[in-house]
């Protein structure tokens, strides 16, 4: 029976879209890889989240591009602090103990940390933004007792970046991320007609101004589209509607690729959440990425819309 487990992840390996990560059981190391084609260290996360919160079994697959761990945890009973772990990679199985349940979440926690903080690229190409950490850490400290979200309220959130755009060139970017997933990344560029009708659609939502529709699509280009999540050219359709309930809206996307024909229509996202939170989130990312090395690219002219001239103002006040 193992003693002790832990997983030990190298963020600064990070290159060529692979990580180093062991794990370490008993003393013993099993060596595997962290691929960003199927990033693993969400659902690590989120297995540790179930483990501490007893919300068992509960289990993952870390892929490792055809091969990988399976992580499972089964619980032992309804109260019991303890928990069993099983883990096979590649058909070995290389735990199958108990442990204390705080002890595994914590550890790791601990792994991910290093990850979000000190990895490059950790919440653009690895998908794994600091916020996530956060979350878990306030939710764990409040018991995760949360306050219940009427109609299935979720949490958005912003993540910014800067992106290789047209011609090689560091383009800003943010993914709007729903809980805890990313659920649609908007690649905008230095357009600004694209950035004000972002602004305008948030201050319509701020206002309580709906239904609204809004379509994020380059003029005049060959390539008309943005660019999605997965790198290819998509037209975004964004509908803002009322709900019965006050404090509330819907949020639906529609993507469609202007070089399929004939088009189809693809829901990208429908949710439903809080407008004032919705902007809230987008302004405060918004404000802390100008306040980044963002000046720097605009010095050096590789950015050639100035960001800082989108009316801010009216989002937070």
């Amino acid at each position: 029976m193992a003693n002790s487990f832990a997983l030990v992840i190298d963020p600064l390996s990070s290159g060529n879209g692979w990580m180093h990560c062991w794990l370490v059981v008993d003393g013993r190391s099993h060596y595997l890889d962290a691929t960003s084609v199927f990033p693993p260290f969400g659902d690590v996360l989120r297995f540790a989240r179930a483990i501490a919160q007893n919300q068992l079994p509960h289990e993952f697959f870390w892929d490792e591009e055809g091969h990988g761990v399976k992580f499972q945890a089964r619980p032992l009973s309804p109260r019991s602090g303890r928990f069993r772990l099983q883990v096979t990679h590649d058909g070995e199985v290389v735990v199958d103990a108990e442990f204390d349940r705080m002890q595994i979440a914590g550890g790791l926690l601990e792994s991910l940390r290093h990850v979000a903080l000190d990895c490059p690229g950790a919440e653009s190409e690895w998908q794994f933004p600091y916020f996530l950490i956060e979350d878990f850490e306030r939710d764990l400290a409040q018991g995760f007792h949360k306050p219940v979200r009427p109609g299935l309220v979720s949490t958005p959130h912003f993540v910014f970046n800067h992106y290789s755009g047209y011609g090689g060139t560091q383009t800003p970017a943010f993914t709007i991320w729903v809980d805890d997933h990313p659920a649609l990344f908007m690649a905008m560029d230095d357009h600004a007609e694209l950035w004000q009708a972002w602004f305008g659609l948030l201050e319509k939502i701020k206002s309580g101004d709906l239904p609204v529709a809004v379509v994020f699509k380059r003029e005049g280009e060959a390539a008309a589209g943005l660019f999605s999540m997965f790198g290819m050219e998509v037209v975004f359709h964004f509908q803002a509607e009322p709900t019965p309930k006050p404090g509330q809206f819907r949020l639906k996307i529609i993507g469609q690729h202007p070089k399929i024909k004939p088009a189809i229509d693809q829901l990208m996202l429908e949710v439903i959440l809080d407008p004032q939170q919705f902007v809230r989130a987008f302004a405060h990312s918004f404000k802390q990425f100008l306040e980044t090395d963002y000046l720097a690219f605009l010095n050096s002219a590789e950015n050639r819309f100035d960001l800082r001239s989108l009316p801010l103002d009216r989002l937070v006040s």
